[in-house]
C-alpha cells in the first residue's frame, strides 16, 4: 500500500532570512540595472517604471509593520499601515492599468464584463489557461482545475485565452464552459496578437483590471492583497489538491506574494518515447463499448483524480479470464467484467463514479482515468512492474522517469529544505498577488537577435525578486505535470548538439531560460517518433548526464545562497536540511573545507543578489565536480526510497540502479557552443514567423 504523506507546511515559518530580502533595501537604480530585468527592456511592453519600483518597496515596509502589529492579511487591527500599504498597491494597480492602456489601447486591459457578478460573488482566484493549438491537451488541463477538492470553488474564476488557435482548442474550452454545472465560473477570450506571452499578458491585465474595477464597486481594497492570478500553459495538468494547496499558503502567509508548483513532466506521457509503449485513447473504446455500459461497475468514489489510483492499489489488481479482480484500499473487493478488448493492451473493463467520470482497467493492470488520462505515477510503476522496461533501456528510464520521480520525492520524502529554493515561475500556474503582479506584469519577451525566446513565464518571478518579494516553492504533495514537449526538444537538443527550442544547458541560469522557442505542437509527433529512435547508448553518455546536471545545480545554487547570506545559527539549520541531507558528514566537511569557506562565504555575503545567485551556481558546478558520487549515491537513494515507498519489490526494480554507479559526470566536459540562430537558419525547419510555431520538420520542412 501506498504510504501517505502529509503535506508539510512549516517551512514557510522558519525563513526569517533569504538571499532576496536585500533587494528590499536596494537603490531603485541598481534595481533597474538589475539583469534580472533585462530581458523585460526588449519585451513588447512598456520598459519597467521605476516609480512601481519604489512603490513596491514601500509596500513590503509597510506590510511588515502591518504585520508586525497583528495583522494576518485578511483579519487584525485596523491600524495606519494596513490602510498605508493598501493605498501603495492601489497606486500599483492603477498605474500599471493605465500604463497597458496607453501602451496598447483599452481594449487590451479592460475589466472582464463580469464585474459585477464577480465582486457580489466573492471571487477572488483567476486562474488563466493561455493556449494556442493544444487540442491534444487542453482537455485535460480544463478538467484538472475544475476537479480542485479541499478549496471553495466559488471563490474561483477560470480564464481561457485562445492565441488564434486554428484547430479544436477554442471550442474545446467554450463547449467545457457550456457544460460546467459548478461553481468555478469561466471566462472564454481571444488575443489576436501573436506569442504565448501576449496571451498571458491579456489576461493577466484583463483580471488585474477586474480586481480593480471590483474594489472600486465594493470599496473593499484588500482584494488588492488577497485576490491572486495564476497563469497555466494549456498542456499542463494539477494535481487535485494543488489550488487549496496554494489558497491555504496565501490565506496564511500574508509576506507571501508568489507561488511556484511543483513541477514535473507527465510521467505517463513520457512513457511514449519507450519504443515499445503503446498508448490507448480512452475516448474511443468508451465509445466502442457503450452497448455494454450495463455491465459498466459504480464505484462510490471519484474518477475525477489522482485519488482514484491510491484507491485502486496496483497490487490488489489480479486479472482473470473474464475480468479483474479489484482490491479497494479500504479492504472492499470489486469484480470488474471485461467488455471489450484492444490491439495493444488486452482486454478492458469500466468503472463508474456517481458523477459519470469512467475508468478503463485493462488485463495488463493499467488504469486509465478518463478524466485524467495522464496523471500521476500509476501508470509509469505499473510499466516497469509488467517487465515493460529491459536492461536494454534502463538509461533512458532514468532521462524520461527517474529523473522526475527523484526530484519529486527528494523533496516529498527524503526531508530537503524546499524553504530556501528559489523557484523559477514557469506557466504552470504560477500563482501572484494581484498587487505584485502588477509591478511587472507578464511579458511577450524578445531579445536581441533572437526573434523569439522562451522565458515569457520565468521574467514574472525575476520582476519580483528584482525588489525583493517573497516567492516561494508548493509543496510537492500537490504537484502539477505538464506535456513533454520540452523534454523532447531537450533530447533532441543533446543528439544532434543543437540549441534549437531552448537555452544552451551549459549557459548561465538566465540565459539557459532565455533561449530561442517557438511553439512545436504540429511536430509533436515527429521528435518523439525520432527519439524514440535513439540508442542506448545515447542515453546513458548524454542525455541522462546532462539532465541530470539541472538538479544538483539548481538545488546546490540556492541552498549554497541561503548558507551564505545566513548568520551561524541559521547556517546550523540550512545545513541540517540541505547539505547533510544531499552528503555524508566526511563529504559534507571536506565540501566545507575546500569550497564553502570561511573566507568564500564572507565575499559571498557582501554581493549583490544577482551576483550571489550567478557564483553560487559556480560553486555548485564546483562541488558537483568534486562530490559527482555522492550526488548520484543520493539519487539513487531517494529512488529507492520512492520505489519502498510505493510497495515495488526490490527484485523489480534493482536492476534500474545498479549501472549508476558509472554514470559520468558530464561537467568534466565541455559541449559545443552553438548559436541558435545559426541552427534556424538551415533547412531542417519550417516556421510560421507570425504565429511562432515550427510547423514541419526534417525532410517536410
Amino acid at each position: 500500500m501506498t504510504r501517505t504523506i502529509v503535506p508539510d507546511y512549516s517551512g514557510y515559518d522558519h525563513v526569517s532570512i533569504s538571499p532576496v530580502f536585500r533587494n528590499r533595501t536596494r537603490p531603485i537604480d541598481q534595481c533597474l540595472n538589475s539583469e534580472l530585468l533585462f530581458l523585460a527592456y526588449t519585451s513588447d511592453v512598456n520598459d519597467p517604471n521605476p516609480a512601481q519600483i519604489e512603490r513596491a518597496h514601500q509596500a513590503l515596509h509597510l506590510r511588515s509593520k502591518a504585520i508586525a502589529e497583528g495583522w494576518t492579511g485578511r483579519q487584525g487591527p485596523d491600524v495606519a499601515s494596513v490602510r498605508d500599504y493598501l493605498r501603495v498597491c492601489r497606486e500599483i494597480v492603477s498605474t500599471h492599468i493605465a500604463d497597458r492602456h496607453a501602451r496598447f489601447g483599452p481594449e487590451q486591459c479592460a475589466p472582464f464584463d463580469e464585474v459585477a457578478q464577480l465582486a457580489a460573488e466573492g471571487r477572488d482566484t483567476f486562474l488563466i489557461i493561455k493556449f494556442m493549438d493544444e487540442e491534444a491537451h487542453i482537455q485535460s488541463t480544463i478538467d484538472s482545475l475544475l476537479a480542485q477538492k479541499g478549496v471553495d470553488c466559488s471563490r474561483i474564476v477560470l480564464i481561457g485565452v485562445d492565441n488564434m488557435s486554428s484547430d479544436r482548442s477554442g471550442e474545446i474550452f467554450r463547449q467545457a464552459r457550456d457544460a460546467n454545472t459548478g461553481s468555478v465560473h469561466m471566462i472564454y477570450c481571444q488575443q489576436t496578437i501573436s506569442g504565448g506571452g501576449s496571451a498571458a499578458r491579456y489576461g493577466v491585465d484583463r483580471s488585474i483590471a477586474t480586481v480593480l474595477a471590483m474594489c472600486e464597486a465594493t470599496g473593499d481594497w484588500g482584494l488588492l492583497h488577497r485576490a491572486r492570478i495564476a497563469v497555466s500553459d494549456g498542456d499542463t495538468i494539477y494535481h487535485p489538491h494543488l489550488v487549496a494547496d496554494a489558497t491555504h499558503v496565501f490565506d496564511t502567509y500574508p509576506d507571501i506574494d508568489g507561488i511556484m508548483p511543483f513541477l514535473i513532466y507527465k510521467l505517463t506521457a513520457a512513457l511514449r518515447l519507450f519504443d515499445g509503449y503503446r498508448q490507448s485513447d480512452p475516448a474511443a473504446l468508451l465509445k466502442k463499448v457503450e452497448p455494454h455500459a450495463g455491465r459498466f461497475v459504480p464505484v462510490n468514489f471519484a474518477l475525477d483524480g489522482m485519488a482514484a489510483q491510491d484507491l485502486l492499489p496496483r497490487r490488489q489488481r489480479i486479472a482473470r479470464a473474464d475480468g479483474m479482480h479489484l482490491g479497494l484500499a479500504d479492504g472492499t473487493k470489486l469484480f470488474v467484467p471485461f467488455v471489450g478488448t484492444t490491439e495493444h493492451a488486452g482486454s478492458f473493463g469500466v468503472l463508474v463514479d456517481a458523477k459519470g467520470n469512467r475508468a478503463l482497467i485493462f488485463s495488463d493492470r493499467f488504469l486509465v482515468l478518463e478524466r485524467a488520462p495522464v496523471s500521476g505515477y500509476d501508470s509509469a510503476l505499473v510499466y516497469l512492474e509488467n517487465g515493460r522496461v529491459g536492461r536494454g533501456e534502463v538509461w533512458r528510464w532514468h532521462s524520461l522517469i527517474g529523473h522526475d520521480l527523484f526530484l519529486l520525492w527528494a523533496f516529498r520524502a527524503m526531508n530537503l529544505g524546499r524553504d530556501y529554493i528559489l523557484p523559477d515561475t514557469s506557466d504552470a500556474l504560477k500563482a501572484f498577488r494581484v498587487w505584485s503582479f502588477a509591478v511587472g506584469g507578464q511579458h511577450q519577451l524578445k531579445r536581441p537577435g533572437t526573434e523569439r525566446v522562451t522565458g515569457t513565464d520565468y521574467q514574472s518571478g525575476r520582476v519580483l525578486q528584482t525588489f525583493g518579494a517573497r516567492v516561494v516553492l508548493g509543496t510537492p504533495h500537490a504537484h502539477s505535470e505538464t506535456e513533454i514537449d520540452r523534454l523532447s526538444k531537450m533530447i533532441r537538443n543533446f543528439a544532434n548538439e543543437q540549441s534549437v527550442f531552448y537555452g544552451n544547458t551549459r549557459s548561465r541560469a538566465l540565459e539557459r531560460a532565455s533561449g530561442l522557442y517557438l511553439h512545436m505542437t504540429r511536430i509533436q509527433d515527429e521528435i518523439e517518433a525520432e527519439i524514440r529512435g535513439y540508442s542506448e547508448a545515447l542515453y546513458r553518455d548524454v542525455v541522462f548526464p546532462e539532465r541530470i546536471l539541472f538538479p544538483f545545480r539548481w538545488l546546490l545554487q540556492n541552498f549554497i545562497s541561503a548558507y551564505c547570506v545566513a548568520d551561524p545559527a541559521q547556517r546550523h539549520l540550512i545545513s541540517e536540511r540541505t547539505f547533510e541531507v544531499l552528503f555524508p558528514p566526511d563529504r559534507w566537511a571536506k565540501i566545507r573545507e575546500e569550497i564553502l569557506t570561511e573566507a568564500v562565504l564572507d565575499a559571498m555575503n557582501h554581493r549583490r543578489f544577482e551576483a550571489l545567485r550567478s557564483e553560487g551556481e559556480v560553486l555548485a558546478e564546483q562541488i558537483m565536480g568534486a562530490h559527482w558520487t555522492a550526488l548520484i549515491e543520493f539519487y539513487e537513494a531517494t529512488l529507492r526510497r520512492f520505489f519502498d515507498d510505493h510497495d515495488i519489490d526490490v527484485s523489480t526494480y534493482g536492476f534500474l540502479l545498479e549501472p549508476l554507479a558509472d554514470c559520468r559526470n558530464s561537467l568534466l566536459e565541455e559541449r559545443p557552443f552553438v548559436n541558435v540562430n545559426d541552427v534556424w537558419s538551415q533547412s531542417d525547419f519550417k516556421i510560421d514567423q507570425v504565429r511562432g510555431q515550427v510547423v514541419a520538420v526534417g525532410a517536410r520542412a
